[in-house]
C-alpha cells in the first residue's frame, strides 16, 4: 500500500499513523490530543472544516494543517 496523508481519508476509513511531518511543536500538539506515531485511526468526518478521528477511544479534531502532515497507511 502506498502512504498517503490523513486529510485524503473517508469518513469511516481505518488507517495507522506512519509518520509525522512535523517539528516538535506539532508533535507535541497531537501528542498531547492523543494522538502518534503507531496508532490505529478511524476518521470520522473529514469532508469539510477540520478532520474529525476517533483514536484511542477518544473523538478529536485536527486542522487540516495538521491533518496534511500526518502520514498513513489505510487498513487496521
Amino acid at each position: 500500500m502506498n502512504p498517503k496523508f490523513l486529510y485524503e481519508l473517508q469518513p469511516g476509513e481505518w488507517a495507522r499513523i506512519i509518520n509525522i511531518e512535523g517539528g516538535r511543536g506539532l508533535r507535541q500538539r497531537l501528542y498531547l490530543r492523543g494522538v502518534k506515531e503507531g496508532d490505529t485511526i478511524r476518521v470520522i468526518s473529514s469532508i469539510q472544516g477540520p478532520v474529525v478521528i476517533e483514536a484511542n477511544r477518544s473523538i478529536i479534531a485536527l486542522g487540516r494543517g495538521m491533518a496534511r502532515k500526518i502520514r498513513i497507511i489505510k487498513g487496521r
